[in-house]
């Protein structure tokens, strides 16, 4: 599907300035009220660059949005609105004069676009990032770049195919979100003082919505935060009467099995026993996840290898490996990481995965466990295993769900639990052709050696 791109080749300037002023009060009004609408940064986005590229707006021919990244000080393009030859460009004027959609509907074709990666430009900027000058984004203004002047963008210039272009900041307390780039790669209009005040008004308002986009998140984030932590207190009393109440029984049933276990016993009692033993130690291990779950946690941080705290959790279970006829291979791409973890608290987490990685494969299979270093550190967990359905991908990480027929839905809770507490994320999505990948990030600032 071609880009929903504002940009009209045979515009030209209205020749009166009121005439222009007029048109970009009357986009100025449907632009806030877009952007006061925006519920995520999308709809924030997709608004911006149309606004920058309409006809009726800025009329640029094309448009990017650059955000810091969070572990680099590097800029990387989040979205980009715009031709990527000057056929693509005269077919989408076309396109415009036939339909005339209004800003509205632009805005919601171009959303759908960015949700969907459906853009021209995806390919141009994919994986392609650079450091960008502090001091050009020190202030509050648009600027006007041409190549010749600022040599240290070189890079980008000859990436996106231009000589001259225009940024504005979005400031987001508390430093730089990123910036608009815009330029007229097709039509060759050179930018003038008129387009950059326009331009740093958008990026003004722009930063503005971001900014109550980003707070209002934060607020949903400590609220569910403090929903999860009046939940974990109730279960924490819960667990302590459970504690009490079942565990020391169970126990005992469990210790008296075995014991009559030992003595000469009618044969068909034998099987009674052995069942009785062996749920009694499954609700000890539900017991004891539970506990694991609600208990404190207080990480201790000291340098360790990677490497070798995998090493150390894959021995634990050398021998059901075996049994079930599965092939383990570790490897580091990127060398042998050094990070800033609590040793005991990351190795409960690798532990936990391991073990659901085994218990998926109990006709044997593939285990593989992958290391990455890139902006951060990258730990991939690859079973061949029976895979766990789509619908259920999201929800496996929620305490007390599961798609085992005996386990508590804990392990994996605490895990997660664990690693972002450290700052970083724990992912699941489905391995190819079968089986389940699980992705544990440890951000930049953990990572002691080797940052890329």
């Amino acid at each position: 599907m071609e880009d929903f791109i504002s940009i009209n080749l045979r515009a030209q300037p209205c020749g009166y300035e009121n005439c222009r002023v007029g048109e970009l009060l009357n986009l100025s009004l449907r632009f806030a009220t877009q952007l006061l609408k925006a519920e995520d940064e999308y709809d924030l986005f997709a608004t911006v660059l149309v606004a920058v590229t309409a006809a009726e707006g800025l009329g640029f021919n094309r448009a990017f949005i650059w955000r810091r990244q969070e572990t680099r000080d590097a800029f990387k393009a989040v979205v980009a609105l715009g031709p990527a030859s000057p056929e693509e460009a005269a077919s989408v004027w076309r396109s415009l004069e036939e339909k005339r959609p209004s800003f509205e509907e632009m805005v919601k074709e171009a959303r759908q676009a960015f949700q969907t990666g459906r853009y021209s430009l995806a390919a141009l900027v994919k994986d392609f990032s650079f450091s960008f000058p502090s001091d050009l984004l020190a202030g509050q203004g648009a600027i006007l770049l041409k190549a010749r002047e600022h040599v240290e963008l070189r890079p980008l210039f000859e990436k996106l195919g231009v000589s001259e272009a225009a940024c504005a900041p979005l400031n987001v307390p508390p430093g730089a979100y990123g910036f608009i780039w815009v330029d007229n790669f097709v039509t060759k209009r050179p930018i003038l003082e008129e387009d950059l005040r326009f331009l740093e008004t958008i990026a003004v308002l722009a930063s503005m919505a971001l900014h109550r986009l980003l707070v209002c998140e934060e607020l949903n984030r400590q609220k569910h935060l403090l929903v999860e932590a009046e939940k974990l207190s109730a279960i924490g009393e819960l667990s302590s009467k459970i504690f009490h109440e079942i565990r020391n029984p169970v126990s005992a049933l469990g210790g008296l099995s075995k014991l009559l276990l030992r003595k000469r016993i009618p044969e068909d009692l034998e099987a009674y026993l052995k069942t009785m033993v062996k749920e009694a130690e499954r609700l000890e291990r539900v017991l004891e996840d539970l506990f694991e779950f609600v208990r404190p946690i207080e990480l201790q941080k000291e340098p360790v290898r990677l490497c070798r705290l995998l090493q150390t959790a894959l021995t634990l279970f050398l021998s059901s490996f075996k049994e079930a006829g599965i092939h383990v291979s570790l490897q580091s791409e990127g060398g042998d990481p050094i990070v800033l973890v609590d040793p005991k608290e990351m190795q409960l987490v690798f532990i936990h995965l391991i073990k659901n990685a085994l218990e998926a494969m109990p006709e044997g299979g593939e285990l593989k466990i992958i290391l990455e270093i890139k902006d951060g550190v990258l730990v991939r967990i690859i079973d061949s295993g029976t895979g766990i359905p789509k619908n259920f991908l999201k929800r496996v990480t929620e305490p007390f769900f599961t798609t085992k027929t005996y386990g508590s839905g804990l392990g994996l809770s605490v895990a997660k639990k664990i690693v972002e507490m450290h700052g970083g994320t724990l992912t699941l999505k489905a391995a190819q052709p079968v089986g389940t990948e699980v992705q544990v990030y440890l951000p930049a600032a953990l990572l002691l050696n080797g940052r890329s």
